[in-house]
């Protein structure tokens, strides 16, 4: 019943955004609502360091929480790859019909093609572990309270929600494309076929793992959410899990453009809810303009149900 009550608490704050922006307009607080959510995913991924240092002995698990977030990854993705292409040909076995051109694409150095790719990672990782390193080895956050993380989720999701209408986003068109109105379903089902082999790469249970890779991508919420559950260690792991997803994306959406249109279904799975923003550009590059709805659609359904399946795995 917990969870329930909990789910109905981000469910929620996530409609308040959403009806505010409709109420208030679509085209006012774009520049508030981006900034607010900015802000409050470093904010929540900072206090995720400072909770994760609370743990005692948690230096001695360092090395389990990488390895296991990088097994966990690989699996997931690797899942995803699998399904989607083939669930991908079997429900739309004629010529993809998206009208996907594999566009012309600037080549950069590889040291700068890298750059950006780890730039943005790097970042946010070094967020969490200024946290982490000042709830270790300073008394600055000893009055720190785990329940600060719930209200900032609340308020990450409720600017969520204000920018999901604010993008003004028509799916019209989706249903012309089974495989496409499927999209969320392959990146679910294919992230969970690779998490069934948690026991054997980790020393998590499969629903731990499943738990883990329920983020798609969206590494902000799943490290805070399963921490303010009440499992700091595995919120830690989770986090990697979904930022090793985005940077893998980074460099798997090329690796797949160049091996034919076919190939845009397990590259915007592999994306999960990045392919609606950070990924896009990525997406369009190599497989052309015309996929930018089913982008964009596929991003917003991970989005929207990632907050919702999460829970029920703890």
């Amino acid at each position: 019943m917990d969870t329930f009550i909990y789910l109905g608490k981000l469910s929620l704050a996530l409609l308040c955004g959403v009806g505010s922006s409709r109420l208030l307009g679509k085209k006012r607080f774009v520049r508030t609502a981006s900034l607010g959510q900015t802000l409050l995913v470093w904010l929540l991924l900072f206090f995720m360091g400072v909770n994760t240092g609370s743990i005692e002995g948690i230096t001695s698990q360092f090395g389990t929480i990488g390895l296991s977030a990088l097994a966990l990854t690989l699996i997931s993705v690797l899942g995803t790859i699998v399904f989607a292409l083939g669930a991908s040909v079997f429900v739309s076995p004629e010529e993809v019909p998206l009208g996907i051109d594999i566009a012309p694409r600037k080549e950069k150095s590889m040291l700068r093609r890298i750059w950006d790719v780890l730039k943005e990672p790097l970042f946010l990782v070094g967020i969490v572990l200024l946290g982490l390193s000042l709830r270790l080895f300073t008394p600055l956050f000893e009055w720190y309270d785990s329940s600060l993380v719930r209200y900032l989720l609340y308020g990450m999701l409720f600017f969520v929600g204000m920018s999901l209408v604010q993008k003004n986003i028509s799916f019209k068109g989706i249903l012309s494309d089974k495989a496409v109105l499927l999209l969320p379903l392959f990146t679910i089902a294919g992230s969970y076929l690779g998490a069934l082999l948690t026991p054997l790469v980790t020393p998590y249970t499969i629903r731990e793992g499943l738990g883990m890779v329920s983020g798609f991508g969206w590494y902000s919420l799943s490290g805070i959410l399963i921490s303010d559950l009440g499992y700091p260690v595995l919120g830690s792991v989770s986090f990697l899990v979904n930022l090793l997803r985005e940077s893998f994306a980074f460099f798997l959406i090329p690796l797949l453009g160049r091996l034919g249109r076919r190939y845009f279904y397990p590259a915007v799975c592999t994306a999960g809810a990045t392919s609606m923003d950070v990924t896009l550009v990525l997406l369009t590059s190599h497989f052309g303009t015309k996929v930018i709805i089913a982008s964009i659609y596929h991003g917003v359904m991970m989005s929207l149900v990632a907050p919702l399946l999460i829970p029920l795995f703890f």
